[in-house]
């Protein structure tokens, strides 16, 4: 079996629309703005529909952040839990809008995240994005949870269960104190994980969970009822959908460093390597086509992805431009540089 991909729903802009759409916004939101400017932005939104699916994406992108910095410190628990209330509703306004402006262009519309995005807001553990946590549950079991990650945590006299509602997290189970011992359940949207005495990473992407195990075994159920089941030991992962297991392959030595605050690239092609340094920032992360399929290697920063930037300009043959802080692009250096 082939290992399951996630659907491909989000329509193709072109990356220079894009950056076309940022400048745009930059200059409309620089607080001077001539009237033949916004007359020309105005046409450029008229000549081609991709032009309009682009600003709505810069759009889509600006609420999210601006929603995301919003959120004041806390004086006093009375404050905090109506800061989080506040917080709460303008987060599903934005979804909304979202979904509303973006069209097929951005991904908070696509109808299977809705339930795992509104169900973040009043998981157990979350973090925001950029954000790492570790949690030590009741048991005694350790749990680390990634950039943008929400879990559920469901303990009583008959089971240990965590429900990974979106993100990735990383669990080291512990000797359960009651006897007989509890069994210690992973959920996610493809099925369930039982841990057989472990340390091991689930991430749930769109359509499919992987699962990688560090020590120990875990048997993987998917959700389709009757649905074979598959344990896999130490040094292997795989992938699953609802319904099937992907054959297991040789676990990525360096798959739990973000753990440790990093980002670990073997020959991985810059525009993949992007996209994985993007669930760490706030905003836009791409890169032009003609750069897309450089090489990386090394060890960067999730901690600090201005500084991972910074290294990436100075071991390829890239420049970093950032139209607006939350909207940065690499491009291939010029002769000049």
């Amino acid at each position: 079996m082939s290992r399951p991909r996630m659907d491909g729903a989000i329509q193709e802009i072109p990356f220079a629309t894009l950056e076309q759409a940022a400048e745009w916004f930059a200059v409309l939101r620089s607080g001077q703005v001539a009237q033949d400017e916004r007359q020309r932005w105005q046409d450029w939104l008229a000549r081609d529909a991709a032009n309009r699916h682009a600003w709505a994406q810069v759009e889509a992108i600006s609420r999210g952040i601006s929603v995301a910095s919003a959120e004041p410190a806390a004086a006093s628990s009375a404050l905090h839990a109506a800061s989080q209330l506040r917080r709460r509703r303008k987060l599903l306004k934005t979804l909304v809008l979202s979904a509303v402006t973006a069209g097929l262009g951005w991904q908070l519309a696509r109808q299977q995240q809705w339930p795992s995005a509104i169900a973040a807001l009043n998981a157990t553990w979350r973090t925001g994005i950029g954000e790492s946590r570790n949690v030590t549950l009741a048991d005694g079991s350790q749990l680390w949870l990634d950039t943008a990650t929400a879990v559920n945590a469901q303990f009583d006299d008959q089971l240990r269960q965590l429900t990974l509602v979106r993100g990735e997290m990383l669990i080291q189970t512990g000797t359960d104190p009651r006897q007989p011992p509890r069994p210690f359940i992973v959920q996610s949207r493809d099925g369930s994980m039982r841990a057989l005495g472990t340390r091991f990473n689930v991430r749930q992407f769109d359509g499919y969970t992987r699962l990688s195990v560090i020590e120990g075994r875990v048997e993987i159920t998917p959700a389709l009822p009757g649905a074979a089941r598959q344990i896999i030991a130490a040094g292997e992962e795989t992938t699953f959908t609802h319904q099937q297991i992907a054959t297991p392959v040789a676990l990525p030595p360096a798959r739990t460093a973000w753990s440790q605050g990093l980002l670990i690239a073997q020959d991985q092609p810059l525009d993949a390597f992007l996209a994985e340094l993007g669930r760490y920032r706030s905003g836009y992360l791409g890169c032009d086509p003609a750069v897309a399929g450089l090489r990386v290697v090394g060890g960067f920063p999730l901690r600090d992805t201005d500084q991972a930037l910074a290294m990436l300009e100075a071991a390829l043959p890239v420049q970093v431009r950032a139209i607006m802080p939350w909207w940065v692009t690499l491009k291939p250096r010029r002769a000049d540089q």
